[in-house]
């Protein structure tokens, strides 16, 4: 056997083992890496256009997450707390007005993105210069309107209801 034929055999075994070895390191460190979602994933997708317009549009909502998934489930206006003002004065101008249904009840005036609480002997809810969607009480049951009326409207119930919630938009 020549020298140089001695010298591959022994070298080549070597080379494959330091190759093998580099090889495993790396796959070790590659394998303990966090996996990240890919750049498509898309968290609104199964989301309509108008709530994903809410989610963008930096008006208050409230983003229902799934403790176990970080998924998101849910897209909602948020209601603010806006207390009522009283009388017919302040139902005046632009503020949307849920009537009595007889006098002498109180009018009551709202504004920003709506409010909740209970309002007995309501009336029509006179909309101004928002789109309102309301929820009230009536004969033990407690609907909503299907969807938010148009800009200047009054919504009639020809009846007394408890109002629920005001949810406004313009």
């Amino acid at each position: 056997m020549t020298h140089t034929a001695a010298r591959a055999t022994t070298v080549r075994p070597r080379v494959i083992a330091a190759v093998a070895a580099i090889l495993f390191v790396i796959a070790s460190v590659w394998a303990g890496l966090p996996a990240h979602a890919t750049v498509d994933d898309d968290p609104l997708s199964g989301f309509t256009q108008a709530e994903r317009d809410l989610f963008e549009s930096g008006e208050p909502a409230i983003l229902t997450v799934d403790p176990a998934t970080g998924e998101f489930v849910a897209i909602d206006a948020a209601t603010s707390l806006v207390q009522p003002f009283g009388v017919v004065p302040n139902c005046s101008g632009d503020r949307a007005c849920w009537q009595g249904y007889l006098s002498p009840h109180l009018w009551y005036g709202f504004d920003g993105t709506g409010a909740s609480g209970t309002w007995a002997n309501r009336g029509n809810f006179k909309s101004n210069n928002y789109r309102a969607k309301l929820c009230w009480s009536y004969a033990g049951n407690n609907p909503c309107m299907s969807g938010y009326s148009g800009l200047n409207q009054t919504i009639t119930f020809g009846t007394e209801v408890t109002g629920k919630s005001v949810a406004l938009t313009r």
